[in-house]
């Protein structure tokens, strides 16, 4: 009697554990909006600045608040290296006061490729990340700066609608990779699908806007998070050289 009550002991407690760790997947409604902008300065040199907030329950709450800076150089007009410093303030899933932000300070390094063929422009992109968290709880800080390396590859397209238009079919998907001694289960990070609308309002502003569907495991490794999200990003590009003969030819979207 006594083997058979541990035996169905043992066989409850691996039923509740599998129970525990069966895929989750948790959905949200965000919605984001940036501002990322390009100073050029001279034909190979130039400075990058971009500005995200993004809230969750469409527009009911914060999400997260981001800002990066970057310096860029042209290796050739469609060939471009860039790095720089970025910082993002992360809410908690619950609405909570400023100062219990999680603090994110990165560092990223990046190569984009982009080329015009006849009737689509692409960009492909690789950023490594080197991201920096201090966990704040109850506004105090644990002091407990970790790092976690990621790495991004984004693959975009856009399609014009007629030739010589304002207006281009955007379709976008970037897949991220952790990596680092405090990545156990999530060295798949997440996964960005875009699909939406291009538009070229001046020659220093275009925009791009519609759908993103973020894929997103958790630490985990068994919880995941399915954003879907109405973006709506713009894109300035200025000019500051002295020789302004050679036109700026960039292919800029799905710059998140």
């Amino acid at each position: 009697m006594k083997a058979v009550i541990i035996t169905l002991s043992l066989l409850m407690l691996s039923l509740v554990a599998q129970a525990q760790t069966e895929k989750q997947i948790i959905q949200n409604d965000h919605a984001w909006i940036s501002v990322n902008n390009l100073y050029q300065l001279t034909n190979r040199w130039g400075v990058l600045s971009d500005t995200h907030i993004r809230r969750t329950n469409f527009i009911g709450a914060p999400s997260f608040y981001f800002i990066r800076g970057g310096v860029q150089y042209s290796i050739k007009r469609n060939l471009r290296v860039a790095g720089g410093y970025a910082h993002l303030w992360l809410a908690s899933l619950n609405e909570e006061p400023w100062e219990n932000y999680l603090n994110e300070n990165r560092i990223y390094q990046q190569v984009s490729f982009s080329h015009r063929y006849p009737g689509v422009n692409t960009l492909f992109r690789v950023r490594n990340e080197q991201r920096i968290f201090n966990t704040r709880v109850n506004g105090e800080s644990l002091n407990d700066h970790y790092i976690i390396h990621r790495v991004r590859m984004l693959l975009s397209a856009s399609i014009p609608f007629r030739e010589g238009g304002r207006t281009q079919f955007l379709l976008a998907d970037e897949m991220h990779l952790n990596f680092g001694k405090k990545v156990v289960f999530n060295t798949f990070n997440q996964n960005r699908l875009t699909v939406g609308i291009k538009y070229r309002m001046s020659p220093q502003w275009s925009l791009d806007t519609g759908y993103m569907m973020v894929f997103q495991q958790r630490n985990s490794g068994f919880e995941y998070n399915l954003n879907h999200t109405f973006r709506l990003f713009f894109y300035g590009t200025f000019d500051f050289r002295k020789d302004k003969s050679k036109k700026l030819d960039y292919v800029r979207h799905s710059e998140e």
